[in-house]
């Protein structure tokens, strides 16, 4: 799960709690289950996140489809994971092409790229 960042975090819990259309002690439940990882000033007061808000709805989205909140936070964790490879994979195309450039630039041929691009839709 993604970590807020202090200067992201902007709302109080009664803030975020109102602009989500919940209750403060649900903010609270989903900390703790993991699903929303507010930032904690030094007081420990939370602070919540535009992105924070938007995991809230995505959270509400799943829960009213029916899905308990062990399986939500199933899916958060594998969104996030899904969101890492893609930045990974992009990356590596990215050094692989950097690669292939200077192996061209070098004289030693050119390299025959054996990998399918990656269809995503959305």
């Amino acid at each position: 799960m993604k970590v807020t960042e202090s200067r992201d975090a902007v709302y109080i819990i009664s803030v975020a709690a109102e602009l989500g259309g919940v209750h403060p002690q649900t903010l609270r439940i989903y900390e703790r289950r993991g699903l929303l990882h507010p930032y904690r000033t030094p007081g420990g007061t939370r602070r919540y996140s535009d992105q924070d808000l938007e995991q809230l709805g995505l959270i509400q989205e799943l829960t009213s489809e029916g899905i308990n909140l062990e399986g939500v936070r199933k899916i958060l964790e594998l969104r996030d994971e899904t969101e890492r490879l893609r930045h990974q994979v992009a990356r590596l195309r990215r050094l692989l092409g950097e690669a292939e450039e200077r192996l061209a630039a070098a004289g030693l041929g050119t390299v025959v790229r054996n990998l399918p691009d990656v269809r995503r839709e959305g």
